[in-house]
């Protein structure tokens, strides 16, 4: 920031005075460095993080030791944050409420933060009458309002060298979106650069009354979104970043953070011929985002900046720091190595190019809404049929160790938040509602949010469909739902207040909990039913919308022609024969006769039962045969699109023979009164570690699978 004249003008009559009055021994410094030392999104990595050559890699007491190593560099230092220093934690934090990971930053001398969106995580309550007084920093929200009013400090100023340094910290717009709607009811989240701009030019304005700093430092709860960010310009360009990096010529520098990214740049302030440093370093304290501002110490301005980000690999450790994590693991040991149950194999969140992406159906997401469903489908405990699960929720894997146990501090890494369990009753419109609310609003973080949903639901879906036109079917039990009919829907409390833009699971009715949340259901579960079995089987399936839908009883044989056609729910009395090039959807019910494909495409039969043979010779498309009771030989040769054949219970024998392509074959967890023979296949049949039991022969590539 720049002094104003008036400033200026008082600053240099104190100059002459000084001059005549007395003769200093030596002359002060014309400029000044200062040094902010910033971090973001810490999330309680109370412990390392990562490994570097096998050597561990940050955590709390490193952190806090590159702090102390880089501030006896420069006295004139400040050790910042912005936000996301609690919430989402590792077991060792959470545990404990996070309190330990606030005991280290106080030990560190952090001296200023802005909220986060996981500031919020435990509501509003929480942040005020526990987290604020036991941070010995100030938490700052500009943007954050109450009844009209700012809930929040909007800047802290202290003096550093000198030098009159005003924070102003702001969080993401979208924390509404974020956190549970119950914990922050009647709080606002505004537009955060036109408050910092506002504060900034408060701070800028010569009057002392609404606070005057030389130096003005933004801290924003909110980064650019996209990877390996090469320049300024790339930030600039960002669809919400941008918005921060045209933000006021007050300003003079800015730490940003939310998105996990790091940069480092010392960017062009728009309408001057000045520059600022613009910086975010990663997470969880890998990195430290270190500015440094040398300031004209006559009047104020900020001459020339670096930003650079400094690895915390081979810093030393901070013994008072090391203290407090050692303490707070200890703690946690006793309650964490509880054992809870045991699993069969990995059950993970979905994964694209090694990286965890929540637009696509994950087999974990469907494990927890089981798990959800099973402890509220009771009558006393909910009635529930369906359970839906976000995928935001989900903050980690659940691995398979050598022994297969789950522990409880495992157990909670997956679902740290505590949410409690809601049943609500919705009309079968609002749950399509729900399910095309999984492609969000404009201006969300992500483009889809794919719900986990319950065993015995599922739904067919077109990507590429309009907004609001996505789901094509939906099916309870192999039945169709009934827009018109009411039915019983478990969440977590988040999605139920409305959370990831599910706004239609907010406007149920008749709302139980059972006082359980997320976590208790989960250990009940594993308690009861280990060792546990994932059923990995897809709820969500897509591709084109039906061209004819047969629900009801179809009285004789029913032959597909073309297109896509979809059997939900009905009973076929008669066979079902389809003619090359057309596909079928078999989506529970009964077909009282054999189904044939020849030279078919798409065929997929679910939950249901067949009184008679399945043959499908030549399918371009997948073949997915699951959930069923086939009173019959199954046969399925030289497809080419993949074959899934998966907990099935077939009264005679399976065949699968010269299945060819890049999609694996699948033939797991099913029943075979006869022989089980796979033959020429490629790949080679797999059982997800879920074995076959065959009365008769196991053969080929299925034999001892």
């Amino acid at each position: 920031m720049r002094l104003t004249p008036s400033t200026a003008a008082v600053a240099l009559a104190g100059a002459v005075a000084l001059v005549a009055t007395a003769v200093p021994a030596q002359a002060a410094p014309a400029t000044v460095d200062l040094q902010l030392l910033g971090i973001n999104d810490f999330h309680g990595r109370l412990q390392s993080p990562a490994t570097v050559n096998g050597q561990a890699v940050g955590g709390a007491a490193q952190l806090i030791g590159l702090v102390d190593q880089l501030r006896a560099t420069n006295p004139n230092t400040a050790f910042i944050s912005a936000g996301d220093n609690i919430g989402a934690s590792t077991f060792v934090s959470a545990i404990n409420d996070d309190n330990p990971t606030l005991d280290v930053l106080n030990a560190g001398g952090l001296a200023v933060s802005a909220v986060g969106n996981h500031e919020f995580d435990k509501g509003m309550t929480d942040l005020l009458g526990r987290v604020i007084p036991r941070s010995q920093f100030d938490y700052l929200g500009a943007n954050v309002y109450s009844g009209g009013v700012r809930a929040l400090p909007a800047y802290s100023v202290q003096e550093l060298g000198g030098v009159r340094v005003g924070y102003i910290g702001v969080v993401t717009v979208q924390t509404a979106e974020l956190v549970s709607p119950d914990g922050i009811r009647d709080v606002e989240f505004r537009d955060p650069v036109a408050e910092a701009n506002t504060v900034a030019a408060e701070l800028s304005d010569g009057d002392e009354g609404n606070g005057e700093a030389d130096v003005v430092v933004l801290i924003t709860h909110e980064g650019a979104a996209a990877a390996n960010i090469r320049s300024a310009d790339d930030l600039a360009a960002d669809p919400v970043f941008g918005g921060f990096m045209r933000a006021g010529a007050d300003i003079d520098a800015i730490f940003s953070g939310h998105t996990h990214q790091p940069y480092a740049f010392v960017a062009p302030i728009p309408g001057t011929n000045r520059t600022r440093p613009v910086i975010q370093g990663g997470d969880y304290g890998k990195l430290i985002s270190k500015v440094t501002l040398t300031v004209d110490t006559a009047t104020g301005d900020v001459t020339a900046s670096t930003a650079a980000l400094v690895d915390v690999v081979g810093a030393p450790s901070n013994g008072t720091v090391a203290g407090i994590v050692d303490a707070a693991v200890a703690n946690a040991a006793v309650l964490g190595a509880q054992p809870l149950g045991k699993i069969t194999a990995d059950v993970k969140r979905a994964y694209t190019d090694g990286n965890e992406n929540r637009g696509l159906e994950s087999p974990l997401g469907n494990f927890i809404a089981d798990v959800q469903l099973e402890g509220t489908k009771d009558a006393g405990r909910g009635g529930a049929q369906i359970a839906f699960m976000n995928p935001g929720g989900l903050r980690t894997d659940l691995l398979y160790a050598p022994d297969g146990v789950v522990t409880y501090s495992e157990a909670f890494a997956v679902q740290p938040f505590s949410n409690d369990v809601i049943t609500q009753t919705l009309t079968g419109a609002q749950i399509k509602a729900v399910l095309e609310e999984q492609w969000q609003p404009e201006g969300a973080s992500r483009p889809k949010l794919h719900l986990g949903v319950s065993k015995g639901f599922s739904y067919r879906y077109v990507v590429d469909a309009p907004r609001g036109a996505h789901i094509t079917s939906i099916t309870l039990d192999g039945k169709p739902i009934n827009p018109a009919g009411t039915y019983r829907v478990t969440s977590n409390s988040f999605l139920a207040a409305g959370g990831d833009n599910f706004t239609t699971l907010s406007k149920g009715t008749d709302r139980v909990t059972t006082g359980d949340n997320d976590l208790t259901l989960l250990t009940a579960y594993l308690a009861k039913h280990s060792p546990v079995t994932a059923d990995p089987a897809p709820r969500a399936t897509t591709g084109p919308a039906c061209t004819e839908s047969v629900t009801g009883t179809h009285r004789g044989a029913l032959t597909v022609r073309s297109g896509l056609v979809c059997v939900t729910g009905a009973t076929v009395k008669g066979a079902i024969t389809v003619l090359p090039g057309a596909s079928l959807i078999v989506d529970g019910g009964t077909v009282q006769g054999a189904i044939t494909a020849l030279l078919g495409g798409t065929v997929e039969i679910d939950d249901a039962t067949v009184t008679g043979a399945i043959s499908l010779i030549g399918s371009t498309g997948a073949v997915t045969v699951t959930d069923g009771t086939i009173k019959g030989a199954v046969s399925v040769l030289a497809g080419r699109g993949g074959v899934t054949l998966d907990t099935n219970t077939v009264t005679g024998a399976a065949l699968l023979s010269g299945n060819t392509g890049t999609a694996v074959n699948t033939v797991a967890a099913n029943t075979v009164t006869g022989a089980l023979a796979c033959t020429g296949n490629t790949p080679a049949p797999v059982n997800d570690g879920r074995p076959n039991t065959v009365r008769g022969l196991a053969l080929g590539q299925c034999a001892g699978r």
